[in-house]
This record gives structure tokens, C-alpha cells and sequence, in this order.
């Protein structure tokens, strides 16, 4: 009850926050789109509208929507998007034209993207993928305007906690899936290797408490890597406990559960050291796989090869089972650290409106869809049903694989669920808790909320600063993350060099930034 009536207390002040920022007049740096209503051309616009806009398809032009985001390509993807445009040509006369781009490609070609005007509609964005940059530069649509007249669906459906938590300077930029609001971390296990060793993982607590475990898989399983890591995707970097504000290039963190708001530069943290020095033992014992610092794999894209114990994930209830149905592997997982709400946590799934757009309005009456149509989001997350899955017996909502369908080797398999709309209209695999949902509502109440949620920082006054780091934290962040460097010796190059590239300017910055947030709700 105590947690219940903390988060409403924090939601109602995030709310007044928001709205004097937004009183303030503040800006953002997004884009507006043009004309409609208010400019009275014709276009589309993202202002005015106290009702739902009333939306007759027989009056609309036909409009392909592209809906970009990172992820591999399917091989059925254009089954996928016929049954979709079924749907979208009878309900807005539009088509989806859906772009996944691969991981490791994915940053470079949206900068190319919103530099060069290349049209796109809806783009996945995340705080962790730069979005608050993103929306400086003007990146993106400002929907409020969008979403009040196309968008009531969503307001009616999403947790007022995601959506306030996603404003920049009040405004806001992108409409975060509706979903859990809190995460914890860990990582996910093959469990029927765990079961053919009797693993009991009651009592992991810490990152070295899974070196056992790691050791037994090295010595009898020389096919499988003990633990997978990537360029982007480390245990350090997953596992950490601490509240990043949701970009890990930016100097700045806050123990979760801390009630000191002093910012800590967590690459001089005594037990990121430590940390380090545990993954380059491992990775001196052969237990992370050799290219870990180079790969720009996502975890799930090699463990569905069988050949992958255990990798870091965030997690939820559930979401070992949740990604069985991708793997094709039984799984289990193992949370280390307890969740937590942070403002990272309601803008870690987004979806935005490009500015490159030729009709936003169209672009928000799709997004809206997804939200609210079940038929709809249900063919972007999962198929088609009878070709890439079927109903179980008496139980509309849960599906599993035809009968004779390979795991590994199905057609539609993105794994990106997360992403898109409202997971709660979203069908569950017949492995999964049929109360998921409800489990996800105590998890998102048990959590404990972050002292600087609702935080963002406005990086404005220290641009240069912040390229230098970035580069800098690319060079030294993936060698030391994955063990395959001695921190000892590279560590100290990396906290030097990011002193000289300002690493303390940005960091007094957003100190300073914290100080007048946190100020101003008292």
C-alpha cells in the first residue's frame, strides 16, 4: 500500500513539473509538423483538437506508411504487411511498408536518414538510443497536438506514467509501448542445461555468484559459450545498479535506491573496477565468447543457435518464457537487481514520428492502431495466424507453433515485440503464464521508483563536450565491458582521457540540472 500511494504522490508531481516546463515555453528542439488545421493548407499538423477527430478512409489519399526500426529482416515480411494493409486500407487508406534495419547499422543510418530528409513515418527511438539528442536536432515530430486528435486510443489505454515520463521539456516527441514501467536485470539461462547439472540459482545475488555455473558449462559443454556478450550488449554494462537517465554516454549516475542526489561518474566507481576485473578473468578462462568486443550481435540472435548458456538481459515477469518462443530453447531467469522506475525505464520503447514524414496525421492514426487494434498489433508481432502460428484449444488469446514448424528456422521471428503498441492486447506463447499481464501490474506496483524520475537532461550546453565522450567511451567502453583488455592498465587511460575531453563539465551540468529539477518539486 506504501508503494502504491508513493507512486501515485510521484505521479502526480511528475505531472506538475511537466506541465509548468511546458508552461514555460521551453521549446524542445522538435519539429512541428506543418499545415493542417492550424495553418489552414491543407497538410498535416500536430496542433488543436479538444475531440477525436472522426476519421472516414473514403476521404483520405492512399498513404504508405514506412515503420522503420532495428531488427533483421523476415523472410515473410511482406505476407506480414498484405495481411496488415487489409486492415489499414479499410480503417485510414494506408499501407505499412515495414524497415527493419540490422543492429549494428541501425545508428549510422538513421543520422543519414534525418540529415539527408530520406522520408520515413514511424521510428523506433529509446533514451538509450539517443532520443533527447534526437529531438535537440529537430529529429522528430512534437505530438501532443497529434495524439489529442488521432490519437485517443492511446490516451485512453497507456499508463500516464509512461507518457509523462517521455516528455522533453514538457513536450512530447514519442509514445512510449505500452507495457511494464519498471525493469530489472540480470540474465536469461538455458534451462535445460541448467536442469541436466542441477543448477540452483536461489542464491545468486552478485555477478560473481555466477562463475559456478559459467565454469561447469566451460568444462562439459565445449560447444556452448558460457556467456555471450556484444559491443552493445555486456553484463557490466546491463547489470550495474545504477540509474543512468537512460544514456550511459552521458557522465552522471545515481545508485538505484540511493537517496543522495550527487551524481557518481561510474567509470571511477570503485566496484565498476571490480566488476571489470571479474569479466577479464573470465574472459581469460573462456567463458565470453573471443569476439565479444567486436560482435554487434544481439544476444538472442546467437542463442537461438544452441550454442549460448546465459547473457544479460533486462528483465519482467515472464520474460524468460517470452523469449523461448524466439530462442526455441527452454529458458529461465536470474534477476540480480530488484526492479526499479526510472525515466529510462517509461522511454526505453518508443515510437516517433519523423520529421521526413509526408503525413504525420496518417503516421499517429497507425500508431494509434497498434495501440488499440488487436488484429492489427498481433500481425506485426507475430504473423499471420495459421502460417507462423495457431490458436490454442480453447484459449483465444494464447498461440503456439504449427504442428511441424522448426523453432529455429521460422519465417516471422523478429524477437522486437517490445517495441510496438500496447503488449497487453499482445496473443502469449502456451508456454507462458496465462496471467501474465496481472503479473506485470504487481510488478510495475513492487517496484521502487528512482529519486530523479521524471529527470532529463538537456545536453544543449554541452554539445562538443559530448561528442568527444562518445567517441572516447566507444573506444575504451566495449574492450573493457566484454574482459577482453586489463582494466587495470586501460581503465586509467579512459578516465584520463575523458577528464581532458570535459567529462566533469557535462557532469557539474547535469548536476546542476538535477539540483533545479529536484528543487523544484519539494
Amino acid at each position: 500500500m506504501l508503494r502504491k500511494k508513493k507512486r501515485l504522490v510521484l505521479l502526480v508531481m511528475l505531472a506538475a513539473m511537466l506541465a509548468l516546463a511546458a508552461c514555460g515555453g521551453s521549446g524542445g528542439g522538435g519539429s512541428d509538423s506543418k499545415g493542417g488545421a492550424n495553418s489552414g493548407n491543407g497538410g498535416s499538423s500536430s496542433g488543436g483538437g479538444d475531440q477525436a477527430a472522426e476519421i472516414d478512409a473514403s476521404k483520405l489519399p492512399p498513404y504508405e506508411v514506412i515503420l522503420m526500426y532495428p531488427g533483421s529482416p523476415q523472410p515473410d515480411e511482406k505476407l506480414v504487411e498484405e495481411a496488415m494493409n487489409k486492415i489499414l486500407k479499410e480503417k485510414i487508406n494506408a499501407t505499412i511498408d515495414i524497415q527493419p534495419i540490422d543492429w549494428g547499422a541501425w545508428n549510422d543510418k538513421m543520422n543519414l536518414m534525418f540529415a539527408s530528409g530520406e522520408k520515413a513515418d514511424l521510428v523506433f527511438t529509446a533514451s538509450w538510443n539517443g532520443h533527447v539528442d534526437n529531438v535537440t536536432k529537430g529529429a522528430f515530430v512534437e505530438l501532443d497536438g497529434l495524439l489529442e486528435k488521432y490519437g485517443q486510443g492511446i490516451l485512453e489505454t497507456i499508463d500516464p506514467f509512461l507518457l509523462e515520463g517521455a516528455r522533453v521539456k514538457g513536450k512530447l516527441y514519442a509514445v512510449p509501448t505500452n507495457k511494464e514501467i519498471a525493469a530489472s536485470w540480470g540474465v536469461l539461462v538455458r534451462k535445460d542445461l541448467a536442469d541436466k547439472y542441477n543448477m540452483d540459482f536461489s542464491n545468486v545475488k552478485t555477478l560473481a555468484d555466477l562463475e559456478p555455473f559459467l565454469q561447469i558449462i566451460k568444462e562439459n559443454e565445449p560447444d556452448v559459450t558460457p556467456l555471450f556478450q556484444s559491443s552493445t550488449q555486456t553484463l557490466v554494462g546491463y547489470v550495474n545498479g545504477y540509474d543512468n537517465f537512460g544514456d550511459p554516454g552521458v557522465p552522471g549516475s545515481i545508485k538505484f535506491g540511493s537517496t543522495d542526489p550527487t551524481l557518481k561518474y561510474l567509470i571511477e566507481e570503485p566496484e565498476y573496477l571490480e566488476n571489470l576485473r571479474l569479466l577479464r578473468s573470465w574472459y581469460l578462462k573462456g567463458y565470453i565468447n573471443e569476439d565479444a568486443p567486436t560482435s554487434t550481435l544481439q544476444a538472442n540472435e546467437t542463442a537461438r543457435t544452441g550454442r549460448v548458456f546465459m547473457w544479460p538481459e533486462s528483465l519482467k515477469p515472464g520474460k524468460d518464457k517470452e523469449m523461448e518462443s524466439t530462442i526455441g530453447f527452454p529458458l529461465t531467469q536470474i534477476e540480480i537487481v530488484p526492479p526499479y522506475i526510472t525515466t529510462a525505464d517509461t522511454t526505453n520503447s518508443m515510437i516517433g514520428i519523423s520529421r521526413t514524414s509526408k503525413d504525420p496525421e496518417r503516421a499517429m492514426m497507425v500508431l494509434n492502431l497498434l495501440h488499440t487494434d488487436k488484429e492489427l498489433l498481433n500481425l506485426l508481432d507475430w504473423g499471420i495466424e495459421g502460417v507462423h502460428y495457431v490458436k490454442v484449444p480453447a484459449n483465444d488469446n494464447m498461440i503456439k507453433l504449427p504442428d511441424g514448424v522448426d523453432p529455429s528456422k521460422r519465417a516471422y521471428n523478429h524477437g522486437s515485440q517490445w517495441m510496438f503498441g500496447n503488449q497487453f492486447l499482445s496473443y502469449l506463447w502456451e508456454n507462458e503464464a496465462p496471467d501474465k499481464w496481472e503479473q506485470f501490474r504487481k510488478f510495475n506496483e513492487s517496484a521502487e521508483p528512482s529519486l530523479s524520475l521524471g529527470f532529463t537532461f538537456d545536453p544543449s550546453n554541452v554539445k562538443a563536450e559530448l561528442a568527444v565522450l562518445n567517441n572516447i567511451r566507444d573506444e575504451f567502453t566495449a574492450a573493457l565491458e566484454t574482459g577482453s583488455v586489463d582494466p587495470d592498465e586501460v581503465l586509467p587511460k579512459y578516465i584520463e582521457k575523458a577528464k581532458e575531453a570535459g567529462a566533469y563539465k557535462v557532469l557539474q551540468e547535469k548536476q546542476r540540472q538535477l539540483d533545479e529539477f529536484l528543487a523544484a518539486k519539494k
